[in-house]
C-alpha cells in the first residue's frame, strides 16, 4: 500500500468527483457537521460530499450550505429514509461511502476501505467499529444489543458481517444497483446485510476506531424501541429469504420441551416445523437449480 493511499483512490479532479461521492444522513447534527466535512475533504480531496439532511431543526443544513456542501432535503423522518434517498440520488457513482455526520468514524481511513470496491474485490464494505478507550464511545447497553442483535441475524439468517449495525459502509455500484433498501429506521443496516447474504454479494470488513460522538449532538437511537425494531426486521428477511431457519429455530426448543414433558402432541408440533422447514429449503435449492 503506498504511503498516501489517497494518492491512488482518490485524485483531486473533476472526472474523480462524479465517481465517488461520501453520503452523510444527518438529523440534528450542527455541532458536528463542520467538523465532519473538513474530515471527509483533507481524506477524500476529490470526492463530492453531500448531506442528506433528514428534517433537522437545528440548522445543519444551512451550516452545511454554508460550507458550500450539497445538501438533499429527506422529509420522511427516520434513516432508513435517508439511505434511500442516498441510493436514489447517488445511484450515477461508481462507489458512495456511507457515514454518520456525529464524528464518530475516521474519514482518514476512507481509502482503505474504498480500495476493495474499486479493485473489483468487494460489492460493500464494512467499517467493523473498535471502540477507543474513551469515555462515551460506546456503552454498555448498545454494545450487549449489538451481540443480542448479531446473534440473532447469525440464526435467523446466516454468518454476516460481525458489526451488523456499522454507520460506516461503502458501496458499490453493483450493490446499490441490485438492493432496494425498504426500511424506515435504524433497521436498515440489518436489512443492508441481510439482503447481501440473499444475494450472494461480496462483503468486506475492516475493523476502524470508534469515537465519541462530537460534543453537542446526542444519539436518535433509542436501545428498546429501536432494538425490537431491527429484530423485527431480522425476523422478516429470514422468513423472505431463509424461511427454514425460523422453522428449525422454533422447532427445536419445542422439541425439547416435548420430550422433557413426555408430550407427543408438542413433539408432534416440532416435528411438523422441522418438516415444513426442509420442505422450504428444498424449494429453495430447487428454484435455484
Amino acid at each position: 500500500m503506498p504511503d498516501d493511499p489517497r494518492a491512488d483512490i482518490v485524485p483531486d479532479s473533476s472526472e474523480q468527483r462524479s465517481t465517488i461521492a461520501v453520503a452523510i444522513p444527518c438529523y440534528n447534527e450542527a455541532a458536528a457537521v463542520e467538523a465532519v466535512v473538513a474530515a471527509w475533504r483533507a481524506a477524500l480531496p476529490g470526492a463530492e460530499i453531500v448531506v442528506f439532511d433528514n428534517n433537522s431543526s437545528d440548522g445543519t443544513g444551512a451550516i452545511a450550505r454554508r460550507l458550500g456542501v450539497r445538501v438533499v432535503e429527506v422529509r420522511d423522518q427516520g434513516k432508513g429514509h435517508a439511505v434511500r434517498a442516498i441510493f436514489e440520488d447517488l445511484a450515477d457513482r461508481e462507489v458512495v461511502v456511507m457515514v454518520d455526520g456525529d464524528g464518530t468514524y475516521p474519514a482518514d481511513l476512507a481509502p482503505i476501505l474504498i480500495e476493495p470496491v474499486l479493485a473489483g474485490r468487494a460489492d460493500m464494505v464494512v467499517g467493523a467499529r473498535r471502540p477507543v478507550a474513551s469515555p462515551g464511545a460506546m456503552s454498555p447497553i448498545r454494545g450487549a444489543g449489538n451481540l443480542l442483535i448479531g446473534s440473532a441475524f447469525r440464526l435467523l439468517i446466516g454468518p454476516g458481517t460481525r458489526d451488523l449495525l456499522s454507520g460506516y459502509r461503502v458501496f458499490g455500484r453493483h450493490f446499490r444497483e441490485v438492493v432496494r433498501p425498504r426500511s424506515t429506521g435504524f433497521e436498515i443496516e440489518a436489512e443492508l446485510a441481510g439482503q447481501a447474504v440473499a444475494r450472494s454479494l461480496r462483503v468486506v470488513e475492516i475493523p476502524v476506531p470508534y469515537h465519541p460522538r462530537i460534543a453537542g449532538t446526542a444519539s436518535k437511537l433509542r436501545a428498546l424501541r429501536d432494538g425490537r425494531r431491527i429484530v423485527l426486521a431480522i425476523l422478516a428477511q429470514s422468513l423472505r429469504a431463509r424461511p427454514w431457519r425460523p422453522l428449525l429455530a422454533l422447532a427445536a426448543p419445542i422439541a425439547v420441551v416435548g420430550l422433557a414433558l413426555g408430550s407427543s402432541p408438542t413433539v408432534l408440533v416440532a416435528g411438523t416445523l422441522a418438516v415444513a422447514a426442509v420442505a422450504s429449503l428444498a424449494w429453495a435449492a430447487t428454484s435455484r437449480s
